[in-house]
This record gives C-alpha cells, structure tokens and sequence, in this order.
C-alpha cells in the first residue's frame, strides 16, 4: 500500500535489479552494520521534546477513496479531524503546511468526483477550503501539491508534468522533463530547485530539477532500484523512500544529498517492513509512517532519531492517533 496510485502499479512489474551507487546501503554512518531500529518505551527512555503540528491523513485502503486529515497538536496534546465538515469534498491526502504554519495546502477529490484537485486551508479559520484547480476541469488530475519556501507559490503535479500556481489558482508555468511522468515535487535550496520522483516504464528514481536552466540532475543515487517521495530537509540534504532491493520491494528510508554525497541508509530501517513518508521534524528527528512489527494498522507513525535509530511510536504521546487504518504522508510545523 503506498500514497500514490503509481507505486502499487509498477511493484509488480519490476524485475529482480541489484543496488547500485550506493557502497553500504546497509550500513550506518560509520560504516558497521546497520542495526533495526527499536521502539523506546516512553517510560524509560525520553522522548523528542515536540512543540508544534503534526497533519495527516488516514484510510482504510487506498482505493477506498475515505482518507481523512488529521491534525495533532504536541503543545495542547489534542486530535482534531479537520475534514470533518468539509462537506464539498471527501478523500482529502498529501497535505503540506505553508512556511509561516498559516496555511494547508493537499489533494482530494471534489463531492461526488474521483477526480483530484488541489486545495487550499486557513488553519486558523472556519471556512471550509477552497478548492484552487476545480476551475480547470476535469480533463487535468491535479495531485501532489507542495508550497514553495517563500509561501507564495505551489508546486504540483498535473497529468503528470510539473506545474506551478500561485496561492490562488493562477497557472504561472509548466516545467516538462524527460521522465514519461513526474511526481511528488518539492522545493528546494531557495526555489531555484523542484525535486521530484520521476517514472520511466516501472522504475522511479529522484531527480533534480533545475529552474535557472531546465536541467535535470539524477538524485537518488540508488540506480536500478524503485525510488520515490522525495521531501527537502535543509539546503543540504532530503529525504527519500527506496525499496530495499531489487529483489526486496520493502519501503526503506535514506538520507540524500543535494551534492556528491552518497545516500544514507537510515539506521531505523528493517528489511522485513515498510519505512515511507519520511517527513523533518526537528533537529534530527523525522516522522515516518511503518508497518514493522508491533503497528496497530497497516501503517502507524512514528518519531525516529536519523543518528541513533531509536523509535517512538506517537500513540507515546496520544494513545488514539495510529487506529487500525493506514497514517501516513505528515507534515509538520514547529509553529503553533
């Protein structure tokens, strides 16, 4: 089960591929072998001291188009369904918070439709919200959205190609690439860069693109092998979801970088369960959604240390917010 349509589409596809690039995908930084990581009891080891917001969604299946948005607040300790209500939309998903908190930018599917639009809230309102690409039609599958890091643009995917609106639904431009179909962009380095997961036939891989001039850099440093959702971390590095082998399609989280730098395999990881959605929380710690041993749905949240591979499951810090469903794809804000 995956956040996206196309990662399910092609994992049967893919033909037995070795890693490639990467000299110890299974191992930590100093070069020993990787460890899984454990679960810290909150009783007697502590937890990451978080103060922000947390959104994201929850469905029973992918394909059962019921996903919800959810927003916990660390600092009031409360779960808030913030969908509920929306009554001129339903299966609300991938949301992003804008750079200064105030703002929630997702995909979902107007009442009635399977067909998806980007939408736009006020976290500090109660109006419902508005949806940004409706106008268009319903020739244009709009999915993907992310803000860029001055606020004032959005980045997203449509049918496939790279397109940037403003905060108001204004198509500024396109940006076409060689890849049969890009997904999941993200800003990066000042928006002078978009990362995306970038398809040709059944393989994924990361890619740069350059806005000043329109190339494009390969960035997974994982060649051969399905890679996907990229997310910026800092001006220096991102994180991204890969499959553990050619011949092991589990989810796996690494550490890449915007230089020469190989990836790094992060040392939370197991090969026997899926890490995805990885998504920066403070200092070294990122949130991520699992299926490893122990989760109480298909996919639970979890708070990882990048360095020492500890885990906390967040039902550490509300007994109700991993359920029987699938949470995934969060975005944080450390602003309340």
């Amino acid at each position: 089960m995956r956040t996206s349509s196309l990662i399910s589409s092609f994992q049967a596809a893919m033909a037995a591929v070795v890693l490639i690039g990467l000299l110890c995908a299974t191992c930590n930084k100093n070069g020993t072998a990787a460890k899984p990581g454990t679960v810290s009891d909150s009783t007697n080891e502590t937890k990451p001291a978080l103060r922000g917001r947390l959104v994201f969604h929850s469905y029973s299946c992918y394909d059962c188009n019921d996903s919800r948005l959810f927003l916990y607040d660390f600092s009031a300790s409360t779960l808030t369904e913030i969908s509920k209500g929306w009554t001129g939309l339903q299966n609300c998903m991938n949301a992003q918070f804008s750079p200064d908190g105030s703002k929630l930018v997702f995909m979902g599917n107007p009442a009635g439709s399977v067909n998806w639009d980007v939408f736009i809230w006020n976290t500090r309102s109660a109006s419902p919200p508005v949806n940004l690409t409706g106008h268009l039609g319903s020739a244009f599958r709009d999915e993907d959205p992310k803000f860029s890091f001055q606020g004032n643009h959005i980045i997203f995917k449509q049918n496939g190609v790279l397109t940037l609106m403003d905060t108001l639904g204004t198509i500024l431009g396109k940006f076409p690439v060689p890849q049969s179909e890009a997904s999941m962009p993200y800003f990066s380095r000042g928006d002078s860069l978009i990362l995306y997961a970038g398809t040709d036939g059944s393989l994924s891989n990361i890619y740069l693109y350059h806005i000043r001039d329109s190339s494009v850099e390969f960035k997974s440093g994982l060649a051969g092998i399905y890679s996907y959702y990229p997310i910026t971390r800092d001006d220096t590095s991102f994180i991204f979801t890969s499959w553990y082998s050619g011949s092991n399609p589990h989810d796996q989280l690494y550490l890449g970088f915007f230089g020469n730098r190989a990836a790094r395999y992060l040392p939370f990881n197991e090969p026997a369960g899926d890490y995805s959605d990885g998504c920066p929380a403070e200092k070294q710690f990122i949130f991520l959604s699992s299926t490893r041993k122990g989760s109480r749905g298909g996919y639970d949240l979890y708070v990882a240390d990048m360095d020492s591979g500890n885990l906390w499951s967040l039902s550490d810090y509300y007994n109700g917010i991993n359920s029987s469903n699938d949470e995934l794809g969060c975005t944080y804000t450390p602003l309340p």
